[in-house]
């Protein structure tokens, strides 16, 4: 196998070292930044700090530093997720600062420190003194240590700040705290929906346009949720639910709508691969709605051990644009993805069990399908997308996933799909990104893969794909 470092050239990945959640994703100053969460000094993860991706088009990413370290006795233990607030001119980032104190503690009722931090920035290169905004003892008195992840939001006269919760007898919770200013906080609302496990974490709330108004999603990663054959496959997962009527009503957060809409029935998983955490939702320029995510999961038992060879693990996902459509919310690779196609490879109709050869470290695939027997979507002889008895499923047919297995999809025909390789990342979206699968893939074969495609017709267009990271 020839030595090569793994690394995407579009996926927004650690100069060295860990990377996990996407934080203070955001359009400022006519530019794209996402910060992130990043321990440059161990691939295996460490003390939090927030590193920092800047992009003029959504496509070319460059590595600005790192903003954010744990300095202050308020996050001496890591620079937790947060997110940003644009007003004025200013943008403010808010994050969790993590503390564990020493002792014979449980750190998770006792021993931990979750404190809301705000510093602001006017330029995205220089950044205010610390502001410690709200520690545990301004939560209600009935949750645990673990409170963190703070999401702004505004409605009416009043700024709202979502948090993820555990109670002291370890129910997931949603917190919303209330303020006039962003200075002072109070809470409004706690919400402990029913089966979603012991903790919600990385919550966010924003709105999607549909054909008379918007509507409302929030989103939230539950963990403790028993695994199912084709739900909660991963160890923690990632979703959202539909809200059916406004969240805010006279100024305060309505219980009624989240119990009726926070439901475990109510709840659709944003990614059915392996590696999806965290996502963040923000606004583009034009006012698109975009999501990026951690492609990666905490604890998770399969591994990243090629790269972590190298020095550095994890990558986020591509950003993707959501759009509403029958009650369900598409997910498709940002249009200005495209600027970075090389040239065409493949642009071929095939006959069933046709094979086209994908060359190239990292390509964008095309592929409509047409008639109605059993699919099945190989790439060399390493994994396999393919329905079977009305489902679908993502199956390693060797360890090319480093202990990545199989994931499934129920009731469900592939009418076609779009496949984004990136040296080690594999982004797969069918039917138009009503399904997405990530995963990462460390082929032994990546510059001459082949892709072969048998029960039906099929049309492929492909491109190669040019570097849109720099350091």
């Amino acid at each position: 196998m020839p030595d090569r470092d793994w690394r995407p050239k579009f996926h927004i990945q650690p100069p060295i070292g860990w990377l996990n959640d996407p934080n203070g994703s955001c359009c400022f100053g006519g530019k794209y930044h996402i910060y992130f969460q990043y321990s440059p000094d161990n691939p295996n993860g460490g003390d939090k700090y927030w590193g920092h991706y800047e992009s003029s088009d959504l496509a070319h990413f460059q590595f600005i530093g790192s903003p954010l370290a744990p300095d202050k006795p308020f996050d001496k233990n890591g620079v937790y997720s947060g997110t940003a607030w644009d007003e004025n001119g200013t943008l403010e980032l808010y994050y969790t600062g993590n503390v564990k104190h020493k002792g014979d503690y449980d750190y998770i009722n006792e021993g931990r420190g979750h404190n809301v931090i705000r510093v602001k920035t006017t330029d995205n290169r220089n950044y205010t003194e610390k502001e410690l905004l709200l520690e545990n003892k301004d939560y209600p008195s009935n949750l645990s240590c673990h409170v963190r992840d703070p999401k702004i939001f505004k409605v009416g006269d009043y700024y709202y700040m979502l948090l993820g919760a555990r109670t002291r007898d370890s129910k997931g919770g949603l917190l919303f705290m209330k303020s006039k200013d962003r200075d002072n906080w109070e809470t409004d609302c706690l919400f402990l929906p029913s089966g979603f496990g012991y903790m919600l974490e990385c919550p966010d709330f924003f709105s999607l346009d549909r054909k008379n108004g918007k509507t409302g999603v929030i989103s939230f990663c539950p963990q403790g949720i028993e695994s199912e054959e084709f739900k909660y496959q991963n160890i923690y997962q990632s979703g959202y639910c539909l809200l059916s009527d406004d969240l805010v009503r006279d100024d305060k957060v309505s219980s009624d709508v989240l119990g009726k809409n926070i439901t475990l029935s109510n709840f659709t998983e944003w990614d059915m691969g392996f590696d999806f955490y965290a996502p963040q939702v923000f606004e583009a320029m034009d006012k698109r709605k975009l999501i990026i995510g951690w492609a990666g999961l905490p604890d998770a038992l399969y591994k990243n051990s090629k790269t972590v060879e190298k020095g550095w693990q994890h990558c986020m996902t591509l950003i993707r644009e959501l759009t509403l459509s029958n009650g369900k919310i598409h997910q498709m690779p940002v249009k200005e993805l495209e600027a970075l196609r090389n040239k065409k490879i493949v642009d071929e109709n095939f006959e069933a069990g046709g094979k086209a050869v994908l060359r190239g470290a990292a390509w964008d695939t095309k592929i409509e399908f047409s008639g109605d027997c059993e699919l099945e979507i190989r790439l060399n002889e390493d994994l396999t997308l393919y329905e079977e008895d009305g489902n679908v499923r993502l199956k390693f047919l060797n360890n090319s996933g480093d202990g990545r297995d199989v994931r499934s999809i129920k009731n469900t025909k592939i009418k076609n799909a779009r496949m984004i390789f990136d040296e080690s990342i594999l982004e797969i979206y069918l039917n138009d990104g009503e399904y997405v699968l990530t995963t990462r893939y460390y082929p032994e074969e990546n510059l001459a893969m082949n892709l072969t495609i048998n029960g039906r017709d099929s049309k492929v267009e492909s491109y190669s794909m040019t570097e849109g990271i720099k350091y």
